[in-house]
């Protein structure tokens, strides 16, 4: 309670947290693309593997994911004046079905592209829409929608733990891989009959007017498009430093889970099947750092989102250093862990302190960060397996380490530039999940 709120009473009464089927359905959506997104990491080997692929060949299917999701973020908005949330979801996770369809039966890299790139435009559209419907179902009260997007981070990154475990279960139990890309239209199937009529919109209007639901979206439009002809069409100041800061520390989370398993397999001779199973480690730092980090970050003010992102590429550059050289066993997935730990908060840190730095355009700084982002992870990877294709797995991961002291110049040159005084004086900071 702040000190302009009234004292308790029937009219104004503690706001409580409900897990309705609207909630669960947002919850469940996001959970199966966490699990496609983050089993592309241990997949690819094991398709390289099946298809005799190069390593930039191999690359390219997580570049064709993110071009699927980039087209997928230009077009949302006008895509969704026209579609209402049900249709949005329901069509994106069929979109995602199919594309984990098609790549566990494509038998040639055209089909498996095609394949990646459809669930890049699926994922991302689930992800989009999933993420709108609980900022607006929950948006009444602060408190309530950063409850709904910090349980929807962690149902994600549970999907994502238990990615690798499943692709390592079928393989040790001599049950192809590929079955496992089976489980989206398995849950497809599971959720339409019970959740399809839900109509995946809040049942009262939010009462704050940041909340950009699609309600007021229209109406608001024109506001917007007043406003933009007093202010300037692109943020300045830090924001590009931030804006680039936020790419480089995706790019380095995505080197991490689409290499980290190669690497186990060149460097300390892990199987396929044992290298896909470490990277439940990653995914469990990334977990055990995305729960912390919820609670490290309520209620601070500005100034501490830099101070955990100086920290947490301190950790991260332990587990890289850890990884890469890794003479034993024990040591590289000791570095899986830090690695995790490290990268968990890195996205929505540095995507606060890109927002602050564009004080009334939250809006257009959220899509040129995420544009910055998805280029960065169509790139990274593909740059990676294009050098582990000339100079071999563990020489090239070492660009995966440039990419650390290269973010820690862009955030010590991004705090030197002083903020818009918008920004400065209002102290507060976004929680934007992944």
């Amino acid at each position: 309670m702040t000190g302009t709120e009234a004292p308790p009473s029937p009219d104004h009464r503690t706001p409580v947290f409900v897990r309705d089927r609207l909630t669960t359905t947002a919850y469940g959506g996001l959970a199966v693309y966490a699990y496609l997104l983050y089993a592309l990491g241990p997949l690819l080997p094991l398709l390289r593997q099946d298809l005799r692929l190069s390593y930039a060949l191999m690359s390219l299917h997580s570049t064709a994911f993110a071009a699927g999701a980039i087209l997928t973020n230009l077009l949302f908005r006008r895509i969704r004046t026209r579609v209402d949330h049900r249709v949005l979801f329901w069509s994106a996770l069929a979109a995602l079905a199919l594309g984990s369809l098609l790549l566990a039966t494509g038998l040639s890299a055209a089909v498996t592209l095609v394949a990646a790139a459809v669930g890049g435009i699926g994922g991302a559209l689930l992800q989009t829409t999933a993420l709108a419907v609980l900022a607006e179902h929950h948006g009444a009260h602060e408190s309530l929608r950063a409850r709904a997007l910090v349980e929807a981070n962690a149902a994600a990154s549970v999907s994502a733990v238990a990615a690798p475990l499943v692709i390592s279960g079928l393989e040790g139990v001599g049950v192809a891989w590929n079955w496992c890309l089976v489980l989206p239209a398995v849950a497809l199937a599971a959720m339409y009959p019970m959740l399809r009529d839900e109509p995946l919109r809040p049942r009262t209007a939010p009462s704050e007017p940041s909340d950009r639901s699609d309600r007021s979206d229209r109406s608001d439009r024109s506001d917007r498009s007043k406003a933009t002809i007093a202010e300037p069409d692109r943020p300045t100041g830090s924001f590009p430093l931030r804006a680039a800061l936020c790419g480089l520390v995706v790019g380095f989370e995505f080197c991490l889970a689409y290499y980290a398993a190669p690497l186990l397999t060149s460097a300390v001779h892990l199987t396929d099947n044992q290298a896909s199973a470490a990277l439940a480690l990653f995914y469990g730092g990334e977990l055990a750092g995305r729960l912390a980090g919820s609670r490290l970050t309520a209620g601070t003010g500005s100034a501490r989102p830099a101070a955990l992102v100086a920290g947490s590429l301190t950790v991260a550059a332990a587990g890289f250093l850890a990884l890469w050289p890794a003479p034993t066993t024990w040591l590289a997935l000791l570095g899986l862990v830090l690695g995790g730990l490290g990268v968990a908060n890195l996205f929505p840190l540095t995507l606060s302190l890109a927002v602050s730095a564009a004080p009334g355009r939250i809006d257009q700084a959220t899509a040129r960060v995420q544009l910055a982002v998805s280029t960065c992870i169509m790139l990274a990877p593909l740059l990676l397996g294009t050098l582990s294709d000339q100079l071999g797995v563990r020489s090239a991961f070492g660009l995966a380490g440039c990419l650390l002291p290269a973010a820690a110049l862009l955030l010590a040159a991004g705090r030197r530039r002083p903020l818009p005084a918008a920004a400065s004086s209002s102290g507060v900071t976004p929680h934007v999940p992944r």
